[in-house]
């Protein structure tokens, strides 16, 4: 029972025992014409007499009971006013006064209406109170004297003389602003966090002291693909496969009280499954204990795909960066290796574990150390996020000095500082050999070409001269600008026919050597000279041909006097011939004329 009710209570306990009926009829008559020149406002307890309380305390029981009704009446820290048949007030406690900070000249014989805004009182007139009787809990508002009105929680109760008639009223008000205010913030969070349930992103569900489920949120329906009868009051060990739901048993989560970011999987429907990331919370009453369960359910099944994939392709490049056969090696801003690959450790000959903290610097070729400092910290001052294609000495463990072409590539953090260098190296110490073998090879066959007294020509395809030797004009008669980018349109008339023969040869594929014809020199001079070619194939394609010039003039002119003289010494061998046949025939004749 209230505060409220109580106090009704022992005031209609005191009205049946005839205390109040005759306190109020000696005080009604009095209050029926109140004096207008009194200085100052009656005692409070006007509505009972000073006599009738002597009175009472001398009757026993009577007494004790009006002693006790006039302790609760001034010391409850409730507001208690008395209002007689007009419906003025005639009495009050203490508190009444604080609650609408009001003197006793303000509350005296005042309409007990003028406490209430109008809308209020008719409110309370609708109750028809006096043939009810009482009316409990009934809230409204009411007016604090020069602050506005506030809201209370009123019980009400008629009072009755001897014969039943009504001789006034007694209120019980309680302040309940703060309350009212309390309520409005409470509404006003519930309807947040129903706002935030039903709109928010993760599924939200709770359960009863059975496991059942007895609410959820929109996002629950979205995430399982489930509606109420899939949901409502079904065990919610139903939507976990039983290897998962025996995992969130082993978690004992009714004993911890609460259990974040469990991955495990729930059912959608039509059996399918997702992965989720569940955080489980215990509810229990202001005794401790449990009432249900709330758990929070995010869909990570597409984070959990993508993990999966960045964990298979981060294997992928570990392999890549492990087994490539270029040298990879990653180091701090301060230039300390962070980790090699094996390949690196193959070139140098260091083991993984005998590098990683060690600065670069010290493996790499003394002569070119402080170079290479100097160039990293300019590297990392300029922010760039890849610098690179400069060579570089490294030396091995084994004291062997080996040429690598360094790439580095630079991550940041989010301040733009350098968080990593990231650096291939490719080895070209048997590649710088080879082209220095090849620079001296070259070289050499560059000597023989320039200082040969051969003619060396390239031409193409289509008989367009692209390189002559510097021997052109000593066996041509033409330097080789005038030449070349042209066709050898030098080539005597007589014997052009045998030079096309020597390219058509060419672009078939054959070789030929000591190919002799005439060429027609700047001066007008008759060249005899020897050619001898090779065709160079690309794609089974002849893409150039390779010849060797001659010049054979004064070898044809020593051929033609070496002829002259045979042909005289043939001549005169004739003549030899014929005289020593006569001298022959001769002595037949004179060695038969002999014997005769």
């Amino acid at each position: 029972m209230t505060v409220e009710s109580d106090i009704v209570k022992m005031l209609k306990e005191a009205e049946k025992l005839g205390q109040l009926h005759s306190q109020s009829q000696e005080n009604y008559e009095e209050l029926q014409m109140p004096k207008e020149s009194l200085d100052v406002a009656p005692d409070r307890t006007a509505f009972m007499g000073k006599d009738d309380l002597k009175s009472t305390r001398k009757n026993g029981e009577l007494g004790s009971i009006t002693e006790k009704y006039r302790t609760i009446f001034e010391n409850y820290t409730v507001a208690i006013t008395l209002v007689d048949n007009k419906e003025r007030i005639v009495s009050w406690n203490k508190y009444a006064e604080e609650l609408f900070n009001m003197t006793e000249k303000d509350m005296f014989m005042a309409p007990v209406s003028s406490l209430y805004p109008q809308e209020e009182w008719q409110k309370i007139r609708a109750e028809n109170i006096r043939q009810k009787g009482i009316k409990y809990r009934i809230e409204s508002r009411m007016i604090r004297k020069n602050q506005g009105t506030f809201d209370v929680e009123l019980s009400l109760c008629t009072l009755k003389g001897a014969e039943g008639k009504t001789v006034g009223s007694v209120g019980i008000i309680k302040d309940i602003s703060k309350l009212k205010e309390t309520e409005k913030k409470l509404i006003g969070s519930e309807n947040r966090y129903r706002t935030i349930f039903e709109n928010s992103a993760v599924g939200i569900m709770l359960t009863d002291e059975n496991e059942q489920i007895i609410s959820w949120n929109k996002f629950t329906e979205n995430i399982l693909g489930m509606g109420k009868e899939d949901l409502y009051l079904k065990p919610v060990e139903l939507l976990y496969p039983a290897e998962a739901w025996q995992k969130i048993r082993s978690e004992n989560i009714r004993q911890k009280g609460m259990q974040h970011h469990l991955e495990t999987k729930m059912f959608k429907k039509n059996n399918g499954t997702i992965d989720v990331d569940l955080s489980v919370s215990v509810l229990k009453n202001h005794e401790g204990r449990i009432t249900g369960s709330i758990g929070v359910i995010a869909d990570i099944t597409e984070s959990k795909q993508m993990k999966c994939a960045l964990e298979e392709s981060e294997e992928k490049f570990k392999q890549l960066y492990e087994k490539a056969p270029i040298s990879y090696h990653t180091l701090s801003p301060n230039g300390k290796i962070t980790d090699v690959n094996e390949r690196w450790c193959q070139i140098l000959g260091y083991s993984k574990r005998g590098v990683i903290g060690r600065p670069i610097f010290d493996f790499i070729s003394e002569n070119e150390r402080e170079a290479a400092k100097s160039s990293f910290e300019k590297k990392i001052l300029s922010k760039k996020s890849y610098t690179g294609g400069h060579e570089r000495t490294y030396v091995t463990k084994d004291g062997e000095k080996r040429m690598l072409v360094v790439h580095d590539f630079f991550s940041f953090d989010k301040d733009k500082n350098v968080r990593s260098i990231h650096t291939t190296m490719e080895d070209i110490t048997k590649r710088k050999q080879v082209e220095g073998e090849l620079r001296e090879s070259e070289e050499k066959y560059r000597c023989i070409v320039e200082n040969s007294s051969d003619l060396i020509m390239l031409t193409q395809p289509d008989g367009i001269i692209s390189y002559l030797s510097p021997a052109c004009e000593k066996v041509l008669g033409y330097n080789a600008e005038e030449l070349i980018g042209q066709q050898p349109w030098i080539i005597y008339p007589d014997d052009l026919e045998k030079a096309k023969e020597v390219h058509y040869r060419a672009l078939k594929g054959e070789r030929g050597t000591d190919f002799e014809y005439r060429i027609k020199t700047k001066t007008g001079k008759i060249k005899w000279i020897s050619h001898s070619w090779s065709p160079v194939f690309k794609d089974d394609k002849v893409q150039m041909m390779t010849s060797v010039v001659r010049d054979i003039t004064e070898r044809k002119k020593a051929d033609e006097k070496l002829k002259e003289k045979i042909d005289e010494l043939e001549r005169y061998k004739n003549v030899t011939v014929g005289r020593e046949l006569r001298m022959v025939e001769l002595k037949k004749r004179i060695k038969k004329l002999e014997e005769k």
